[in-house]
C-alpha cells in the first residue's frame, strides 16, 4: 500500500530551548523560512503557538507528537512547543524525589510554557505568540484540565493575568482519577516502585518511580468541568482498547463537557489502544488493505492510529471549524443578540459585550465586579446604500444618532447613501479612510495585489491604514468624547477600514487581542450576502487591469504574478475569496504589527491622532462599563452576561 504523503511532510527547522528547568522543541512553520511558500504548498505563518504535553512515563517525542508538530507547522503555519515535564526526558529533576512528578508541578510547567511563548523576547522570535491549543496525552491531560480550570477561575474573578486558550484537546486522559491505583495497587504504601521503564536524557532506562507521583495522579476531581466556560472548546480522542483507563472516561468527559453546542467533540478510534497504535499485529498473510482501509503507516506490525489521530487534531483547528465555534458561543451578548437585522444592509453587528481582560485604565478588576465594552453604542456593518425605510426604523429604534462613512469619494459617487436620514433624527458625517481614492474591496485588489494572494498580506494594507486613516479616526474617537451617543461606521464591505477602526475601539477598551481577532472574523458570515455584487464588481475591474498586463491563458500576467507559482489557481475565484477574506490570523497579525510600531492604543491617540491621556480616558470610560444592567437603554429581559455559560 502507498501511504499518503501528508503522513511524510518535510521537517521544520527545529530550536532547543529550555526554561524554569523545562527542555522543549519549538517547531517554526515551514513558510517562515520560505522565500515563496505559496508556490511550496506551504500554508502561511500564523502567529498562533500550541504547547504539546505527554503523558506518565513519556517525552515530547513519543506517540504522535513531534508528527503532529510538523503538521501544524507544514499545514497551517502554527508554531508548536512540546515539552518534556520536569522529571521527564532532557528537563531538571524533580524538585522533591520523593515526591515524583506531582500535578502541581506539571501545572507550572504548562504556566511557564505559555508564558514562554507569549513572549517574544522569550521565546527568541520576536513574536508575542497566542497560545491557540493545548493538545495533551494521559497524565498530560490531566494537567493540562487543572491548569485550565485555574485559568477559568482567575477569568471569573477578574484576573487580568488569565489566560484563555480556546482550544483544548484530550487524548486519552483518565476522568475518574482514583482507578490509576489499580494499576498500582501492590505498591501505594511504599516510598518508590521499583522496576520502572522511563526515558530518560535520550534512551529507555529502568528504575524507580516515586509512589506519590501515582498518588497525585489519583486525587484530582472533574466533576466541576461543567462549569468550565464556554471561553475553552475541547476535542477528545480515544482508542477503544485503551488498556490503560476505563473506556467509560471518554464518555464521563463528553457529558462534563457538553456546556453547548461544539463546546465538546469526541472522537472514537475503535482499534486503538492507550497510545493510539492497533491493538492487534498485522499477520504477513492479512488483507492489508482490509484491516487498513485509511493507508495508515505501520509500526512494528501495527496500525499506527497516531497519524489518525493527528488528522483530528488538524480538522478540529482549522480556521474554519474553530471560526463556527467561536460564531456558536458568540451569538448574543447577555440575552441581547450580538447581529441585528437592518433591511438592506449586511454585516450589522453590535461591537460591545465583549468581557475586558486587560482593561487600559483599571489596576485590574476588583472581585466581583467587571468591566465589558459597552452595547448598543457602536455598531458595525457593510454598505448602507441598500437601506429601506424599514432598515431606517430599525436603526432609529437602537438609538443610532450618527452615521460615519468611511468610504472614499468615489465610491460615494458610485453607490450613494440613504437621503433622509435626517428625518430619523440621523446625521451622516463623511469620514474617509482615503478621501480621493476608490478603495472599494475590488480596488484594494488593484492596488494591492497581494491581498488577492493571501490572507497573509492584509497586513500590509492595514498598516497604510494607521496613518493614513488618522483623521477619520480621530472624527469618531472625538464624536465619543464630545456627543457620547450611539453610532454606526461602515465602508463598502465592513471589512477592512471597519475592521480597523474596530480594532482599535476594542484595543482601547481592553479586549484581548484572541477576542479582537474573533470578532473581526465574524464578517467572514455577514458579509457572504453581498457575495454576489461584490463579485460581479471585482470581475469587472480584474478584466479592466488584466487588459493593461496583457495576455491571456498560460500568459496571463498579472494571474501568474498574483498566484505566485501555484497551479490551478483562478483570480476569478481563489482570488476572490481572499479579496473577501476576514481571517482571524490576518488580525492577530495586524495587532502584533501595530504594538511593534506605536507601542499601544494608548500613544497611538497621543501621538498620531493628537488627544492627551486626560481625553483618551475619557473616551475609554465612554465605551466600557462595569454595570451591564444600567448602560443606558431599556431591555425586555434581565441580562444574562457571561455570554459563554453554560447553556
Amino acid at each position: 500500500m502507498t501511504i499518503p504523503s501528508k503522513y511524510n511532510p518535510q521537517p521544520p527547522r527545529e530550536i532547543k530551548v529550555k526554561f524554569n528547568g523545562v527542555s522543549a522543541t519549538l517547531a517554526i512553520p515551514h513558510s517562515m523560512d520560505s522565500e515563496n511558500p505559496f508556490e511550496e504548498n506551504l500554508a502561511p505563518m500564523t502567529h498562533k503557538a500550541v504547547i504539546i504535553l505527554h503523558g506518565q512515563g513519556g517525552h515530547r517525542d513519543y506517540c504522535y507528537q513531534q508528527h503532529l508538530a510538523h503538521r501544524l507547522a507544514k499545514d497551517l503555519g502554527i508554531f508548536s512547543l512540546r515539552i518534556d515535564f520536569r522529571g521527564c526526558g532532557d528537563s531538571d529533576d524533580n524538585e522533591i524525589e520523593i515526591e515524583g512528578r506531582h500535578l502541581d508541578q506539571d501545572v507550572e510547567d504548562i504556566q511557564n510554557s505559555a508564558e514562554f511563548l507569549r513572549s517574544g523576547e522569550k521565546n527568541g522570535i520576536g513574536i508575542d505568540l497566542t497560545i491557540n491549543s493545548i493538545i495533551s496525552h494521559s497524565r498530560g491531560g490531566v494537567a493540562m484540565f487543572l491548569w485550565a480550570l485555574k485559568q477559568d477561575e482567575l477569568l471569573k474573578q477578574g484576573n487580568i493575568n488569565a489566560i484563555v486558550v480556546p482550544n483544548l484537546i484530550n487524548c486519552a486522559a483518565r476522568f475518574t482519577s482514583e482507578t490509576v491505583l489499580e494499576r498500582y495497587s501492590h505498591f501505594v504504601n511504599f516510598d518508590y516502585i521499583p522496576d520502572v521503564i522511563y526515558y530518560r536524557y535520550g534512551k529507555y532506562q529502568k528504575g524507580k518511580l516515586a509512589a506519590k507521583e501515582i498518588i497525585t495522579l489519583s486525587k484530582p476531581n472533574f466533576s466541576n468541568l461543567t462549569n468550565l466556560s464556554r471561553d475553552f472548546s475541547v476535542l477528545s480522542i480515544y482508542g477503544l482498547h485503551d488498556e490503560i483507563i476505563p473506556r467509560y472516561d471518554c464518555s464521563n468527559f463528553a457529558n462534563a463537557l457538553n456546556r453547548g453546542p461544539k463546546s465538546h467533540t469526541l472522537k472514537l478510534i475503535p482499534e486503538a489502544d492507550h497510545n493510539f497504535y492497533g491493538f492487534q499485529k498485522i499477520e504477513p498473510d492479512d488483507d492489508l488493505e482490509e484491516m487498513n482501509p485509511l493507508n495508515l503507516p505501520l509500526k512494528k506490525g501495527r496500525i499506527n492510529y497516531n497519524y489518525l489521530v493527528v488528522d483530528y487534531i488538524l480538522d478540529f483547528l482549522s480556521p474554519e471549524n474553530e471560526f463556527e465555534r467561536f460564531l456558536l458561543s458568540s451569538n448574543v451578548i447577555g440575552s441581547v443578540s450580538r447581529w441585528k437585522h437592518v433591511e438592506g444592509v449586511n454585516n450589522f453587528r453590535d461591537l460591545g459585550g465583549w468581557r475586558i481582560l486587560h482593561p487600559t485604565f483599571d489596576n485590574g478588576n476588583v472581585e466581583g465586579k467587571f468591566h465589558y465594552v459597552k452595547p448598543n453604542v457602536a455598531f458595525r456593518c457593510a454598505n448602507i446604500s441598500g437601506m429601506t425605510e424599514n432598515g431606517l426604523k430599525t436603526i432609529q429604534k437602537l438609538g443610532i444618532k450618527a452615521i460615519f462613512d468611511l468610504r472614499s469619494d468615489g465610491e460615494i459617487s458610485a453607490d450613494g447613501y440613504p437621503p433622509n436620514l435626517s428625518s430619523y433624527g440621523i446625521k451622516r458625517i463623511h469620514a474617509p479612510i482615503y478621501a480621493k481614492d476608490d478603495y472599494s474591496p475590488q480596488a484594494i485588489a488593484l492596488r494591492y495585489t497581494n491581498l488577492m494572494t493571501s490572507w497573509s498580506t492584509y497586513v500590509h494594507v492595514y498598516k497604510d491604514m494607521f496613518e493614513f486613516g488618522k483623521e477619520a479616526f480621530r472624527t469618531i474617537f472625538l464624536y465619543i468624547l464630545e456627543e457620547n451617543q450611539p453610532f454606526l461606521f461602515h465602508c463598502t464591505a465592513g471589512k477592512d477600514r471597519t475592521g480597523v477602526f474596530g480594532m482599535l475601539y476594542l484595543l482601547l477598551a481592553g479586549v484581548d487581542k484572541d477576542t479582537i481577532s474573533k470578532e473581526y472574523e465574524l464578517t467572514t458570515i455577514g458579509l457572504k450576502p453581498d457575495h454576489p455584487i461584490l463579485k460581479a464588481k471585482f470581475i469587472e475591474a480584474v478584466n479592466k487591469i488584466r487588459s493593461k498586463f496583457g495576455g491571456t491563458g498560460e500568459d496571463d500576467a498579472l494571474e501568474n504574478m498574483i498566484s505566485q507559482g501555484r497551479k490551478d489557481w483562478k483570480i476569478e475565484e481563489q482570488g476572490f475569496q481572499n479579496l473577501v477574506s476576514s481571517r482571524y490570523e490576518a488580525m492577530l497579525a495586524t495587532i502584533q504589527l501595530f504594538n511593534e510600531l506605536y507601542g499601544n492604543i494608548v500613544k497611538y491617540m497621543e501621538t498620531i491622532l493628537g488627544f492627551s491621556l486626560h481625553e483618551i480616558e475619557q473616551i475609554y470610560n465612554r465605551i466600557i462599563t462595569s454595570d451591564p444592567q444600567n448602560f443606558g437603554f431599556e431591555l425586555n429581559t434581565q441580562l444574562r452576561w457571561d455570554h459563554r455559560a453554560k447553556i
